[in-house]
């Protein structure tokens, strides 16, 4: 499940894992507090490729945990893929990252677009709406390259969007 920030993916993680559905969690927040221990407000705007080099390890990590696991249906909070489109929104891209995304083949994409109406900063997402619709479309634009299925889940409730995931895992 991916998407720009504040488009409601860990709600979906939530309540997959709620429904008994294995979940690997977001990990950037981590990092985020790990940087913010050192001083460091925006630990990715500071250093991307270091800031990044933890999420593509951490990211790789929970791809490889995924691969070792025997159920047919795991979610993930963001994939490797993300930390590739991040860069990209940045103009900071590691070339080799990108060369290395076709190891990472995930069965299906569901891509969530921010919307304005439930679109809000935290300490940890600090991210302005825009600069939020700006990272959706570099993060579209690295799925688009991967070749992978991409489901784009429309604005709705919640529960509706969690219906739509479970038909389309159904049905694929």
């Amino acid at each position: 499940i991916s998407g720009g920030p504040g488009s409601g993916k860990t709600t979906l993680i939530n309540l997959l894992k709620e429904r008994g559905y294995i979940c690997f969690e977001e990990i950037s927040r981590d990092f985020i507090q790990l940087g913010k221990e050192q001083g460091i407000d925006n630990y990715f705007k500071t250093d991307p490729h270091a800031f990044s080099k933890f999420l593509w390890q951490g990211r790789q990590n929970q791809f490889q945990q995924a691969n070792a696991l025997t159920t047919n249906c795991i979610f993930f909070d963001r994939a490797v893929h993300d930390v590739v489109g991040y860069l990209n929104h940045v103009n900071d891209p590691i070339p080799v990252w990108e060369e290395q995304l076709n190891d990472f083949a995930y069965d299906l994409v569901f891509l969530i677009e921010p919307i304005e109406e439930i679109y809000h900063q935290d300490e940890d997402r600090m991210e302005t709406f825009e600069e939020a619709l700006k990272v959706h479309k570099s993060l579209t634009n690295t799925y688009n390259k991967s070749g992978l299925k991409i489901i784009h889940l429309p604005f709705t409730t919640p529960l509706a969007r969690l219906d739509l995931i479970l038909k389309h895992i159904k049905n694929g």
